[in-house]
Formats: C-alpha cells, structure tokens, sequence
C-alpha cells in the first residue's frame, strides 16, 4: 500500500467522512446518502465493524478509502447462516488516492476478516441489507476485482421507466376480468400473517427473511401489494416510495436534489406456484404502477432482475448492469 496510508479500524463517528469519500469516487453513478449508508451498516444486523477498514493519512488522519466485509450473523430465512460464502460489500477509494494499491489493501483486509470467520469464499455485493447485487458494469470496479483474482460471470439489471402517462395494458385488463376472485391490493393491517405464511410457503429464504426484518421494524403492511384470495395471500410485491421508512434497493440512488423526479421502486415481487400462467404477475405489477403513481412516484425502478422480457412488457428497460463476481479463498 501507498506510503503514508494506514489501515485503521471502522470509526461510526467518522460516517460523514466516509460517505464524502464514496460520493468522490462514485458519487455521480450512485449517489449515497448518510442514512442508506447507516441501514446498510451499522443498523444491519450482520455488520460487524471488525468487518469494515478505513484507510487515512498517516499525518492527517483523513479517510481516502473504506472497505466494507459481512458474514451473516443470524439465520438468513430458510436459507441459514450461508456458511459457505462471505461478502465485500463495498470498496471505496478517493479519486486522489487511486492506483496507490489502497483498494487492493482493503480487499485484503475484508478477505482477511472472512478467512477469520471460516468462509471459503468472497463474493463480491449481494449481501442481506446490500449496497450492490454484484460489480455495477461501465465502471472501473469490473477490471480492478478481476486484477484482484476475481471471476466475473453472469449478469443483472436494475430496470426503470416513468409512470408519466401510464396505461394500463388491454392484456391486463383482460387477465383481471379472468380471474374475478383475486384480489390484487395493498395488503392491510391483520394480514401480516398471511403474507409471511405464503413466504414460509413459497420463498422461505432470502424474501421471507427480508419481509419479516420490515415488519419487525415498523414497515406498514400497506407498503406491500398483495395478491389475495379469500383470506390467503398467493403473492406479494415490496413497494418503495419517498415516503418509505426503510431505503429499498429499488430506491437507493435515487436523486436527492429537488428538481429530480419522485422515485419509487419494487422489488421482491413473485406470486404462488398454482396461479401462475394466469397473467397475474403482470396484474401484480400493473396494481403495483398504479399504486406508486398515486403516491407521487413518476420514476420507477425494478432492482436486481433478469426478467427483461417480463418486465419489458410493461415498458420497464435496463438502467443498470451487474456482473456477479467471487474469489475462493
């Protein structure tokens, strides 16, 4: 590493220096706020800051870099402990102090910390409570993992569209008027139970975990769109609003500035195996549209997807790529 760099513990006290850093060198693809960066941090349950190294100026003290690695500390859902991998959630370097070998170092450290915890692998975002689904393309992250012995493979999308003139599609209309005893809504107060009964069900892992951590900490059951029939959920889509209490991924680089518009998102989404085939997917979707641009939303976006077909059908198209990336270690 760089003369005159030192690696130095995390510090919560020195949050606004490191989110400066990240704006410096990111700032214009993935602009972070101060609050994204503490629920995805220190407010997430699998942070640990042994995890988490700042690197400064040895004289100065100032933080030029920060590099940030988590295992999962409690069950993931149905999905465990996922033993066998580790995340780098993040590696952020001021543009000053680039090609100095500050980011390498801080791989390393962040693989360091994994090799401590018996993790036989990094994978590089994808983490519960994530900045990144995988290495965001176009940047300079993709050729610097890969000279850090990472394989790239594999791609995904965050989607986008306005809602300015939405219209719901005939084929909508018509799988609606299909299937009259489905009810397609935002879920209400008392059907908490039924949502995570159909998770348990139907996508016990990941979704079932990250829906129970919402509502465990506040977040409405209305934020959530249900599809309904009688009194059992058979599928449910996460919306996110400017109004959202918690900063969902669809959401988390929307612009702060006042003249940009009113961003929402969504995102898990998926309906029960036996009413697939019926169109409802879309309904799901369309419902979910209709619903944000009630609340304001005029900018929507789908994160983390390979589906360009189904949501291109709605007039969803790519605004982002990722590549997932590991490294055994």
């Amino acid at each position: 590493m760089a003369d005159g760099i030192e690696l130095r513990p995390f510090d919560p006290g020195r949050i606004g220096e490191i989110v400066a850093v990240w704006n410096a060198a990111a700032g214009r693809a993935f602009p972070l706020r101060e609050a994204l960066f503490r629920q995805n941090t220190v407010l997430d349950p699998h942070f640990d800051p042994a995890g988490a190294s700042l690197a400064c100026d040895a004289v100065t003290g100032r933080v030029v870099g920060c590099g940030l690695a988590k295992v999962a500390r409690e069950p993931v859902g149905a999905d465990g402990l996922l033993a066998d991998r580790g995340w780098i959630s993040f590696v952020a370097v001021h543009p000053s102090h680039r090609r100095r070998g500050i980011g390498t170092a801080l791989v390393r450290a962040g693989e360091t910390f994994l090799r401590a915890r018996e993790r036989p692998k990094a994978v590089l975002g994808a983490d519960p409570a994530h900045f990144f689904p995988g290495v965001p393309d176009g940047t300079a992250a993709a050729p610097f993992f890969e000279a850090a012995g990472y394989t790239l493979r594999g791609e995904a999308y965050d989607l986008s569209r306005s809602l300015d003139g939405y219209r719901t599609p005939e084929t909508v209309t018509a799988a609606r008027a299909a299937n009259p005893e489905i009810e397609v809504r935002p879920l209400a107060s008392g059907e908490d139970g039924a949502l995570l009964e159909f998770l348990d069900a139907t996508f016990p892992g990941r979704w079932r975990y990250t829906m129970g951590r919402f509502l465990q900490n506040g977040g409405p059951i209305g934020d959530v769109m249900g599809v309904v029939r009688g009194r059992a959920v058979h599928g449910f889509a996460m919306l996110f609003h400017p109004g959202s209490r918690w900063i969902g991924p669809s959401i988390a680089w929307a612009a702060s500035d006042g003249g940009a518009p009113a961003a929402g998102g969504l995102g898990p989404m998926g309906v029960a195996p036996e009413l697939r085939g019926r169109r409802l997917g879309h309904v799901l979707l369309d419902r979910a549209i209709v619903h944000l641009a009630s609340l304001g939303v005029r900018e929507m976006v789908i994160d983390w997807t390979i589906l360009l077909v189904f949501y291109g059908a709605l007039g969803f198209v790519p605004c982002r790529r990722y590549r997932h990336g590991e490294r055994p270690l």
